[in-house]
């Protein structure tokens, strides 16, 4: 895929994001350029507005080739997830509402709808400290391991994909499924699927047409 196209689907996941309250002010998102860098947002962008403009390229040690806009402080995240794992070209890191109340609270997720049995493994990051340095990347990659998103406690989620439209879907499936695990909550205990019921899932819901069609649902929104 060009540098161009690459960038344009990291603004539309951004700002896709932003507009499903997924992420603030702060949250930020990156593509893998080649082997050894990456396009991220720069840290003071808009993320409601943000254009191609606001897109830098940074290599996996942080250093930026060209242009005086910088990325977010917590870049560590995205570069050391890079490093670790050669099957991910596409990271978000989020900060939505629902999960980051399970894991104040001490709730993991529980695979409590279809889509959700899909990032029901997510392993906890157990600090709520921001990811601003290269040992704390090196920490939250180990959390993550070798799935494909993690809770970062009373702080937000990072979902990681081997593409733009598979990082995006997870990430809104984490804070689907938190949505609907903490509303029943407060009624009682919610159904969690059988292990037969999300080896079901898990076969037949993590497709590339399933989460193309996540993203269009999303992308509609933004017109």
């Amino acid at each position: 895929m060009p540098d161009m196209d690459k960038k344009q689907q990291l603004v539309d996941c951004i700002r896709m994001l932003e507009r499903a309250d997924y992420i603030d002010h702060n949250g930020h998102c990156s593509i893998r350029r080649d082997e050894t860098s990456l396009f991220i947002n720069t840290g003071a962008s808009i993320r409601s507005t943000l254009t191609v403009d606001d897109i830098v390229a940074i290599d996996l040690d942080g250093n930026q080739p060209e242009g005086e806009a910088r990325p977010p402080l917590e870049y560590h995240i995205h570069t050391e997830i890079f490093r670790a794992r050669p099957d991910i070209n596409a990271i978000a890191h989020t900060h939505p509402k629902w999960s980051t109340l399970l894991t104040m609270t001490g709730h993991g997720l529980k695979p409590v709808y279809a889509q959700g049995v899909l990032v029901a493994d997510s392993q906890l990051l157990d600090t709520p400290m921001s990811v601003n340095t290269k040992p704390m990347g090196e920490r939250l990659a180990a959390a993550l391991g070798d799935k494909h998103t993690v809770l970062l406690k009373a702080h937000g989620v990072v979902a990681a994909g081997t593409d733009m439209l598979e990082c995006f879907a997870l990430a809104a499936y984490v804070e689907e499924n938190a949505y609907r695990q903490y509303m029943a909550m407060q009624i009682g205990a919610p159904y969690e699927f059988s292990a037969e019921e999300q080896q079901a899932c898990r076969e037949k819901l993590w497709k590339p047409g399933l989460f193309q069609k996540t993203w269009d649902y999303y992308y509609s929104k933004l017109t």
